[in-house]
């Protein structure tokens, strides 16, 4: 069985270095539980596309959105991924994305202690956000529900007034890049402290992709 991790892509070449390192961490355990190939996959900007990677695909295959916040990507873009993936005949189903798992949380928590800062303190985490408000919605009722009684958080598409007052800002992304940049210039605007990198980098999300993919068989 092939593991496709299925990202957005971006301009920035960040992104996608990013997202070949998280690829590397988790062949190897996925290939220890007797998987196949894990491969990597972009919707736009970065190569291969789904259309090019479809052509090289057989058997059974797993496609892990790496999506953190629902939008438009998961209803529309990620079922057109999987048309394109399985268009020369491999059996290509999608798993559930990211968005919505603890484990998000604890990745946040190892950026935060990376960086040099206190888990417990003010902490506000950006995500990029959706013009139906549904990613918002979805990162808030995350954070509401996880241990961290001083955690909280908003998008730029409708940030709240002075959130980053106090706090230090971690941004709900995958990987540095331009929406990572811009929870950047966020954080400066409110005089914040800001943790850079994606929460791609952690362990957690590693372990959250493999788990996917396990949980699925």
């Amino acid at each position: 069985m092939t593991t496709v991790l299925l990202a957005h892509g971006s301009p920035d070449r960040r992104h996608a270095t990013t997202l070949e390192r998280l690829r590397r961490r988790v062949a190897g355990p996925l290939r220890a539980a007797g998987h196949g190939p894990t491969r990597l996959a972009h919707i736009e900007h970065d190569g291969p596309t789904p259309t090019e990677l479809g052509r090289e695909l057989s058997g059974a295959v797993t496609v892990v959105p790496m999506l953190i916040t629902p939008a438009l990507h998961a209803r529309v873009d990620v079922p057109a991924a999987v048309r394109a993936l399985a268009a020369h005949g491999a059996r290509v189903r999608a798993v559930a994305p990211l968005g919505g798992d603890r484990l998000l949380l604890a990745a946040v928590e190892e950026r935060l202690v990376a960086a040099g800062h206190d888990p417990g303190a003010p902490t506000l985490l950006v995500a990029g956000g959706s013009s139906s408000g549904e990613a918002a919605r979805s990162l808030a009722s995350l954070v509401a529900d996880g241990p961290r009684r001083t955690w909280s958080s908003t998008t730029l598409s409708a940030p709240r007034l002075g959130a980053a007052i106090g706090r230090t800002v971690v941004p709900a992304v995958l990987a540095e890049g331009v929406l990572h940049d811009k929870v950047a210039a966020y954080a400066d605007e409110g005089g914040a402290p800001f943790v850079r990198g994606g929460l791609a980098d952690s362990r957690a999300v590693a372990d959250l992709v493999v788990r996917r993919v396990l949980h699925s068989c």
